[in-house]
């Protein structure tokens, strides 16, 4: 099955609330953590898309929040998939080397320069959305109207 890499702050969690906090241990306090709010339609497009595609949520945190961003996933209705974090670009890029070989990449969301450059070493779609605010209606759209530009003359796709 093919996959969409998902960035997680930023790209489908609002983290401003906790933005006063950058630089402390309480940024990552779990309670504070966990009061993160879903960017406005990511939930029900990730939904949709998870019908056809795995979901890949990636992130630019601690190793040591894995547990709390998958508990914050389940509890805002997120679909099921595997969290993958690096705590630095350099971090990440040697990471999506590796998740590369596990998964059939077809896009990546994210909402920064640094995540279209993961984007591209795994040689998928990139496409970025506006922080906090991502225009998630049209993002189906954008990945099956790319995934029709990647077939072979005269091969249609099952829907």
């Amino acid at each position: 099955m093919q996959a969409i890499l998902v960035i997680v702050d930023g790209t489908i969690c609002d983290t401003r609330a906790r933005h006063p906090l950058i630089g402390t241990p309480d940024f990552y306090r779990p309670d504070l953590m966990l009061a993160d709010q879903p960017v406005p339609g990511s939930v029900e497009c990730l939904k949709q898309l998870s019908q056809k595609y795995s979901i890949v949520y990636f992130g630019a945190r601690h190793a040591f929040t894995r547990t709390i961003t998958e508990k914050w996933l389940r509890k805002m209705g997120y679909p099921k998939g595997p969290v993958y974090l690096g705590e630095n670009q350099n971090d990440r890029l040697t990471l999506i080397k590796a998740v590369q070989t596990k998964f059939d990449f077809i896009a990546g969301i994210g909402d920064r320069w640094d995540d279209h450059e993961l984007h591209n070493e795994i040689g998928c779609l990139s496409i970025i959305l506006k922080e906090f605010e991502g225009q998630w209606d049209t993002v189906a759209g954008r990945i099956e109207q790319y995934q029709r530009s990647c077939q072979p003359a005269g091969e249609s796709t099952a829907v």
